[in-house]
């Protein structure tokens, strides 16, 4: 059975960061959708229903982990699996990623062929133990 085209929806400010993300997913036949402000992230989840949503913990006047925080006590992200990116990895910002049920948490810059390899490990097990 062929899986459907994954879809991605990206939060991250940085447009020069959305469009290699962006290059990457297509690369790998996955749908992005991309967003560069977190007030827009609410309408595209109920609008899209990502299969992965793809955030940066720092955000314009917002940190990425409270907003994730919100998103799950208003059970936005039910379907959705989170991977987190980052510039800073701190022990501590990764460890609170994976208190909040984080698939995932990569480290910019990012390697195209990681991030890929990361949303595909969340569907496939296999490919999640060989990163």
């Amino acid at each position: 059975m062929k899986r459907e085209m994954l879809s991605i929806l990206v939060l991250e400010p940085n447009a020069l960061q959305c469009d290699l993300i962006k290059l990457a997913l297509i690369r790998n036949r996955m749908n992005p959708i991309i967003c560069t402000q977190p007030s827009d992230l609410r309408q595209l989840l109920v609008q899209h229903l990502p299969d992965v949503l793809l955030i940066d913990t720092y955000l314009p006047g917002q940190n990425g982990l409270d907003l994730i925080g919100q998103l799950n006590s208003e059970i936005l992200l039910q379907r959705t699996k989170v991977i987190f990116i980052s510039s800073m990895g701190f022990p501590e910002i990764v460890q609170k990623a994976a208190q909040m049920g984080a698939s995932g948490f990569l480290v910019k810059p990012l390697n195209p062929d990681l991030l890929v390899n990361r949303i595909q490990g969340c569907f496939n097990r296999s490919a999640e133990l060989s990163m």
